[in-house]
């Protein structure tokens, strides 16, 4: 009796859907899509550094750059993002009424403090739930909860 060759699935990058393998799938039989997470960056351009952004890039994140003026909670639930990092520039009376006024959402927020010789990276939201208190990362520790997360949003 032959054996035929295995083959690995193929993926097929599609942005915001997680779907496997079914008879309704317009893919070829073996295909699996992957999420990309939907990321929200607030603030200056300039000021996520590579670092961050590489990780971002690296697991195919959507991005969207804006002005903290142009951010509310209709405009986060109208993007469906799963991310929003917001800088030093946001104002704390506008992250404060970001994040409550999204709390049992499904979106996870994270805003810079700036220190002497960088930032810590303070959670506000963990997938809509209030981390008021919890403890905050610094540069070299958020790149692993970022990672965490955005690992968490391509398996969702």
């Amino acid at each position: 009796m032959a054996s035929r060759p295995q083959l690995s699935p193929a993926v097929i990058h599609a942005p915001r859907m997680f779907e496997t393998n079914s008879s309704n799938s317009p893919h070829s039989e073996g295909t699996v899509t992957v999420s990309c997470p939907n990321v929200l960056l607030v603030g200056k351009n300039g000021s996520w550094g590579t670092v961050v952004l590489k990780s971002l890039d690296k697991f195919r994140s959507e991005l969207s750059l804006v002005a903290p003026q142009t951010v509310t909670p209709d405009y986060v639930r109208k993007g469906a993002f799963d991310l929003i990092l917001l800088d030093s520039t946001v104002a704390p009376e506008h992250r404060r009424q970001l994040a409550s006024e999204l709390i049992g959402s499904e979106v996870s927020i994270f805003y810079t403090f700036p220190v002497e010789n960088g930032c810590w990276w303070v959670p506000a939201l963990r997938r809509g739930q209030d981390c008021h208190g919890a403890p905050a990362f610094r540069r070299n520790e958020f790149l692993f909860e970022l990672e965490r997360i955005l690992q968490d949003q391509t398996e969702t």
